[in-house]
């Protein structure tokens, strides 16, 4: 986290809050165009008549847009311009009290529509700038706490990979995962596979790979929940398929020659070697976490774990071809719980063909 912003590393600087106020020249351009309309409208259009007053149009406008300050200003101006030429001489038939009323009407109207209108609005445009404040500090809070729950959820998925990578595990838990793992069926594989792992490697993230003519294709992935893993597959041309089928060799991200051959795609790949003959390559295992958290004995592990996988390969192999062969619009035989037992109660010549519940271990 950074000392001098309180921000965690990395995040992203959260934008700082701008008054939504205008600027000094945008409001003159704003003064000066509207008075110069009212005055051309007042000399050119509206002629011979006192009403309605032109100078009407920059105090109501100005007073709605900007409020109480622009509109006494605005008001100040319209009574300048009015009286610009003069005051207008008194009649024989009016008195002093009359004359000064003809004279101050029109500005005093202005200055109590100003006053008026200009404090609803000056209230309105006090109010919208807390609110954008508040949201703009509510922005801030959030982006940090959420930067924080990224960087909590990152330490705590490396404390889980540290906690199962470094914990002791006894024979016992390996062989009841194990036990798990070979009684496993079609619903439980793909779960009792990643326990099985994260036992054996502390790495939750892995995926298995199926040696396909020239191309390793990905064949399962933990977060797939037991389907085909997709179109995920490394070419023969890549160097890190000849240093899998060809040379056999196990890579390591803390190794800086072996980063280069993974490079974003994991950071430990191993082998699968064929039980009956075991210079031969079957497939790949890759596994995904950080290399600084890998265990010493990690090498043994992940030498047991791939001989593991490498019975189940039948598995793996049954549940992606039962997944391929099945389409979109099309059921693949794997029925839920609640049509079993009417799948049982029809005539057998209507009995619907269904795949089996549970895949038994291969030989």
């Amino acid at each position: 986290m950074s000392e001098t912003s309180g921000l965690p590393a990395g995040a992203d600087p959260v934008v700082p809050y701008q008054s939504s106020r205008p600027s000094w020249l945008r409001l003159s351009v704003e003064f000066a165009l509207l008075f110069a309309i009212a005055i051309v409208l007042r000399e050119f259009v509206i002629t011979g008549t006192n009403y309605p007053n032109p100078l009407w149009l920059p105090v109501v406008v100005l007073s709605l847009e900007h409020g109480l300050a622009a509109g006494v200003a605005a008001t100040i101006i319209a009574a300048g311009v009015q009286y610009s030429a003069g005051l207008p001489p008194p009649s024989l038939t009016e008195d002093m009290y009359a004359y000064i009323g003809r004279v101050a009407t029109e500005p005093v109207s202005w200055a109590c529509v100003a006053l008026l209108i200009g404090h609803f609005r000056s209230r309105q445009i006090a109010n919208f700038e807390e609110l954008q404040a508040e949201l703009a500090e509510r922005t801030e809070q959030s982006a940090v706490v959420a930067d924080l729950c990224v960087d909590l959820r990152s330490r705590a998925e490396l404390l889980e990979r540290q906690i199962a990578a470094n914990a002791d595990a006894s024979n016992v838990d390996v062989a009841e995962a194990i036990r798990d793992l070979n009684d496993a069926n079609w619903d439980n594989f793909a779960q009792r596979l990643t326990r099985f792992v994260v036992l054996m490697t502390g790495a939750s993230e892995f995926s298995v790979f199926l040696l396909r003519g020239e191309t390793l294709k990905a064949a399962f992935q933990p977060s797939d929940q037991h389907t085909a893993a997709g179109d995920v597959t490394i070419a023969s041309g890549d160097a890190l398929f000849a240093a899998i089928v060809n040379e056999r060799r196990t890579l390591s991200a803390a190794q800086a020659s072996d980063r280069a051959l993974l490079g974003d795609r994991g950071t430990l790949a191993a082998p699968l070697l064929d039980g009956n003959a075991p210079r031969r390559v079957i497939g790949m295992v890759m596994l995904g976490g950080t290399p600084d958290d890998q265990a010493e004995d990690l090498e043994r592990r992940v030498a047991l774990t791939t001989t593991e996988i490498s019975r189940l390969l039948g598995r793996i192999i049954l549940i992606e071809n039962w997944h391929a062969a099945a389409t979109p619009g099309q059921s693949n035989g794997h029925l839920n719980p609640e049509k079993a037992a009417d799948e049982t109660t029809r005539p057998k010549g209507r009995r619907r063909r269904r795949a089996p519940t549970a895949v038994g271990p291969t030989a």
